[in-house]
């Protein structure tokens, strides 16, 4: 299964803020909207990723002045993407082992070299999830219709 196939299942909404927002806002938006990262885009094109475990570290970096901290001082500095035209397996690979050395659990997408989505490590499990019970119905399907054996 390729990563457009997921992309296409999600949907076109995709949340973002801009580096000079305060992340306080950026908390804001993934609580109302029960999301664990942000797209950051600057002028409309992808420039980062903000993230539960980013909205963590400025917690403990900048605690005592948290309410005066912007996008822009805890996005990730580094940006893993991957293509549409990807396949899960390499996805799931490059989540789990990257050029950053940590795990990852949202890639932003690119097609054609544009911001095309977001994919997260539950769109995975549920992509999945899916494919495996599907191929668990034709399995079953195939061994209830399986051809009597004839006798010598």
């Amino acid at each position: 299964m390729k990563v457009a196939h997921i992309l296409k299942q999600k949907g076109p909404n995709i949340y973002s803020i801009t580096p000079d927002r305060l992340l306080t806002e950026a908390v804001a938006l993934m609580m109302q909207n029960r999301i664990g990262s942000l797209v950051v885009l600057d002028e409309g094109h992808l420039a980062s990723i903000v993230t539960e475990r980013d909205v963590m570290g400025a917690v403990d970096k900048y605690a005592a002045n948290l309410t005066e901290v912007r996008v822009r001082d805890v996005m990730a500095p580094k940006l893993i993407t991957c293509d549409a035209q990807d396949t899960l397996d390499h996805v799931m690979n490059l989540m789990m082992s990257n050029s950053l050395g940590h795990r990852v659990r949202h890639l932003p997408v690119m097609r054609d070299g544009e911001f095309a989505g977001l994919l997260s490590i539950v769109d995975i499990v549920q992509a999945l999830l899916t494919e495996t019970q599907f191929e668990n119905n034709l399995l079953k399907n195939y061994i209830k219709n399986w051809p009597e054996s004839e006798e010598a």
